[in-house]
């Protein structure tokens, strides 16, 4: 035991001293001190390190200067402040593009094998798949956009690393659309897509699965996706959405959430009657979370 202690003191003591030094190079390593310390992956092509990388920067006087992100160290420290990062050896190109394509996009797969900045979570998923077309990154945007704290998504990080089927992919991506409420507002709409990518993993593991309750599951999907219209302050769409549906045919399992859908909608549309008659039906819980979404949108 003592020995175990002390070869994990011994390997972050080693991380420490490195941070101004090489990126990692396995991203399996580096996932897992990502979700040691709650951050995201700054990810790069081995091909990259070739040739220059300029990037914008704002200096300490408030100036935005152009400097190479691989020759000047003060952005390699900075970068190990906000990030982890990792240097992706081409031969690893097969391997992380593999079916990409076709199961999540040809943006995402863009982005995947050019030779941008790609900051991810600790999975590998890509949070930035709008790909750049300057030839310069703006380094500070980058970071002010994407130094996320994910200390809030930590146990469910820790669950799908540990084991990935329908409920750690449901769970993992229902924390993530609440995470898009807590954060900058130019960031909310690339976690919300991010979130969708684990919803689209959740439902490819409940078809194949035996569960029993699949309707229920996917109308509890399908409510949540007009709750992305929310936090993107779309009221009117979710409206147009919650009209289709036949209260009726809300299983009792989905109708807290269908309460909290109508409240947020008409609250957000400052309609206050109608908000008012689904005040009652709903939990402390889901009226403060109303409350942050319509703070965030007023």
């Amino acid at each position: 035991m003592k020995k175990t202690i002390l070869l994990f003191v011994f390997v972050i003591t080693s991380f420490n001293f490195c941070l101004a030094q090489e990126w990692f190079t396995s991203l399996e390593v580096a996932k897992k001190l990502a979700l040691i310390q709650d951050k995201m992956l700054f990810v790069m092509w081995e091909d990259s390190f070739n040739y220059d990388h300029p990037v914008y920067f704002n200096n300490d006087k408030g100036e935005s200067i152009v400097t190479d992100l691989f020759v000047d160290d003060r952005m390699n420290r900075i970068i190990w402040s906000y990030f982890i990062p990792v240097k992706i050896y081409e031969s690893k190109y097969a391997e992380l593009s593999n079916q990409i394509k076709e199961t999540r996009g040809t943006k995402y797969f863009n982005k995947l094998i050019d030779d941008s900045i790609k900051i991810m979570d600790v999975n590998g998923k890509i949070l930035n798949i709008n790909t750049s077309y300057e030839y310069i990154e703006n380094l500070s945007l980058i970071i002010k956009h994407y130094a996320l704290n994910t200390s809030y998504l930590k146990q469910e990080l820790v669950n799908y690393s540990k084991n990935k089927n329908f409920a750690t992919s449901f769970w993992l991506a229902s924390k993530y659309l609440d995470f898009a409420i807590f954060i900058e507002k130019e960031t909310r709409f690339e976690i919300i897509q991010l979130a969708n990518i684990y919803f689209d993993e959740a439902k490819n593991y409940l078809t194949k699965s035996d569960l029993k309750n699949k309707k229920i599951i996917l109308q509890k999907c399908d409510l949540l996706k007009i709750k992305e219209y929310l936090i993107l302050n779309n009221p009117k769409k979710a409206r147009r959405h919650l009209r289709k549906l036949n209260i009726t045919g809300i299983d009792k399992i989905n109708q807290s959430l269908f309460s909290f859908l109508n409240y947020t909608t008409f609250k957000l549309l400052k309609d206050e009657d109608n908000a008012v008659l689904w005040k009652s039906k709903m939990s402390l819980v889901d009226l403060k979370m109303a409350k942050l979404i319509i703070n965030n949108n007023s």
